[in-house]
């Protein structure tokens, strides 16, 4: 399936106009009616209290959309002359009418208030990103890209769910996928191994003794398997990654390791300080290990071996994730969550985290499929074949 890149780039700026939506109306609870206008607050007088995080933040969220959405309506102009001026300018009305519509639903959320403020720096940043696709544009040295396929744009967006994801208060690290049936599964796991007859201590004493050993495969099969898409998605992206080699695996997973180890460590850092010396546990510092000897244990498998093994890491994060109890690292992130300043990005990281694994798995279902997969190992030479002296072609 191929699409052009006008429409792949305006999936990605609706996509990322969908997580803008659920910042800016989050917490979607307790909406109610009040009779004024939703666009009343645009003839208000300027906020008496705001701060510069606050609209450095607006600034900053709305230039990828700005971007995004201008070089879609670019790609339609063609060689059109005016075709830059129009982009910026249509672009920039488009972010400027998605901010004012989010504002103005914010009327009918108690706990949130419109603000022309919030609207100028929306407009501001995505000007700031309508520019700079602009002046791109106009780069004779640019990269020429006429045809894109849906792997590039969905293989940006699980990337990008993963780093969002991080965010997320999970009950371990990288627990992802827990839709809410822990105590459920809890007590059919106790029925079944006959911990139900024991005494709570007891059954303390055994979660904690398997605690370490859980955390270290769900940490180690959530990294592998994410590693594992990327590590695919850029070998069927040949457009992008003509270079990629099956066997920059390791280099890829490496990557993935250090991004993801940093991005944690950020968002900890904005969102719980008192807990950034106690996240990494003995068991997420186990799984780290396991993912980075995947490395070398995967490193010479074949890549219908590499999907399957994916699959398998994505299968074991959701049983963990839907099994293990909480520890005291979630409610002390909670707490310090709800009195930060970071709240409306609460709504969009947990849905991340929840669906990010079965998105990867539709991903590899639909996406990277076994026939997919085994096409990529002819084009490689990673098919075996009846050894030929003379044959060494790829």
């Amino acid at each position: 399936m191929r699409v052009g890149r006008a429409t792949s780039l305006s999936i990605a700026a609706l996509l990322y106009a969908v997580g803008l939506a659920l910042i800016t109306l989050s917490p979607l609870t307790d909406w109610h009616f009040v009779p004024e206008a939703p666009w009343r607050f645009l003839d208000q007088p300027w906020p008496k209290y705001w701060t510069g995080f606050d609209v450095l933040v607006n600034v900053l969220a709305y230039i990828p959309l700005g971007l995004l959405a201008s070089r879609a309506i670019l790609v339609r102009f063609g060689g059109s002359a005016w075709g830059p001026l129009a982009s910026f300018v249509m672009s920039g009305l488009a972010c400027i009418l998605i901010s004012i519509l989010l504002e103005g639903l914010q009327t009918y959320l108690p706990s949130r208030r419109p603000s022309i403020l919030d609207v100028v720096s929306n407009a501001t940043g995505a000007m700031m990103g309508a520019f700079i696709a602009s002046a791109y544009a106009q780069s004779i040295a640019r990269l020429q890209i006429t045809e894109t396929r849906p792997i590039e744009v969905g293989g940006l967006a699980l990337l990008g769910l993963w780093l969002i994801a991080q965010a997320a208060p999970q009950p371990i690290w990288l627990a992802l996928g827990d839709i809410g049936l822990a105590d459920e599964l809890r007590r059919a796991a106790a029925w079944l191994t006959g911990m139900s007859a024991a005494s709570p201590s007891v059954t303390r004493e055994v979660f904690a003794a398997q605690r370490i050993l859980a955390e270290a495969l769900c940490v180690g099969s959530a990294i592998t398997s994410c590693a594992l898409l990327v590590h695919l998605t850029m070998l069927e992206s040949s457009r992008w990654f003509v270079r990629y080699r099956p066997e920059y695996w390791p280099r890829t997973l490496l990557t993935i390791v250090l991004a993801t180890l940093a991005v944690r460590a950020v968002w900890i850092w904005l969102l719980s300080p008192g807990a950034l010396s106690g996240w990494l546990t003995a068991g997420a510092q186990a799984g780290v290990v396991l993912a980075l000897l995947s490395a070398y244990g995967l490193a010479g498998a074949r890549l219908s071996h590499q999907r399957l093994a994916a699959v398998c890491g994505l299968a074991v994060t959701l049983m963990l994730a839907n099994t293990l109890p909480e520890n005291e690292f979630l409610t002390s992130g909670i707490a310090d969550w709800s009195r930060g300043r970071w709240l409306n990005l609460q709504l969009l990281a947990n849905l991340s985290a929840v669906v990010w694994p079965f998105l990867a798995l539709g991903w590899l279902r639909l996406v990277l499929s076994r026939r997919t997969v085994r096409a990529l190992e002819r084009a490689f030479g990673d098919t075996p074949r009846p050894a030929m002296p003379s044959d060494r072609s790829i």
